[in-house]
């Protein structure tokens, strides 16, 4: 009897053990499960995002090869016959004895719109991009327009030059161009402020003006200036944000990740 005791009480307890190395057998089966899946998914998003920058670089790309186009055909064709306007002006400029002040005023304009020309193509050039610097050449387009002297552009910077290559200050030059367009196409603004800096491992952009404003809950119907903007600057992995100024005008604020 106490023979069958035993037997019985060895046999529950080997039960026993089975059903918890069963138990943890299963239990580990179901996290190695989770953790593949897990895995798996982290995989799948880290490959979506990798084919979303590729396009998002490849559109970028195509881009500027619009551009250099752009750039090369205002040059080698606007830019010329610009020039032939120009020289014929000052044909004539030098066969009067008396120069009529509207023909000086004429040939000064399109003095100024060759200049403005250049810089502008000079801006889509390829040459130009793979040497690029974004403060200097945004000192540039700054004085470009204020030549017009129908705006005022400020720009303060803490740094000559940015921690950042090429193709990034390029990216971010486009989008500091975009957001001006937006500004005075959209708000009509008397001045815009556009400011550089560090904070710490994070550059800090902001372009600010004194326009109209706008509403935020309707920025999906602004159009695809602004999805340009949020694309590129997703593009470098940062951070932009609209707001309202307490002078009531825009203010973009980007955020970029500095290695």
């Amino acid at each position: 009897m106490l023979s069958i005791k035993q037997d019985l009480y060895v046999a529950v307890i080997f039960i026993s053990l089975l059903v918890i190395v069963l138990g943890l057998v299963v239990v580990a089966a179901v996290i190695n499960y989770k953790k593949k899946q897990e895995a798996y998914l982290h995989q799948l998003k880290l490959m979506k995002e990798d084919y979303d920058k590729q396009l998002m670089w490849s559109q970028i790309e195509m881009q500027e090869e619009a551009f250099a186009h752009l750039g090369q055909e205002l040059h080698d064709d606007i830019g010329q016959l610009l020039s032939s306007t120009k020289l014929l002006i000052n044909v004539t400029q030098r066969n009067l004895a008396t120069v009529p002040d509207t023909l000086n005023t004429a040939e000064q304009t399109l003095s100024t719109a060759i200049h403005h020309l250049r810089a502008l193509s000079k801006s889509f050039s390829r040459q130009w991009l793979d040497q690029f610097s974004l403060v200097e050449n945004l000192r540039a387009e700054v004085e470009r327009i204020n030549t017009s002297r129908a705006i005022v552009v400020k720009f303060t910077h803490e740094m000559a030059e940015l921690p950042l290559q090429a193709e990034p200050q390029i990216i971010l030059f486009r989008i500091i161009q975009e957001a001006m367009q937006n500004c005075i196409k959209h708000a009509r603004p008397q001045v815009i402020d556009i400011s550089l800096r560090m904070d710490e491992n994070t550059l800090i952009l902001i372009i600010a003006d004194d326009g109209a404003g706008f509403d935020k809950t309707s920025m999906s119907s602004i159009g695809m200036g602004i999805r340009n903007m949020q694309h590129r600057t997703q593009l470098l992995g940062g951070t932009i944000q609209w707001e309202v100024t307490t002078a009531g005008g825009t203010a973009v604020l980007i955020k970029l990740p500095v290695d």
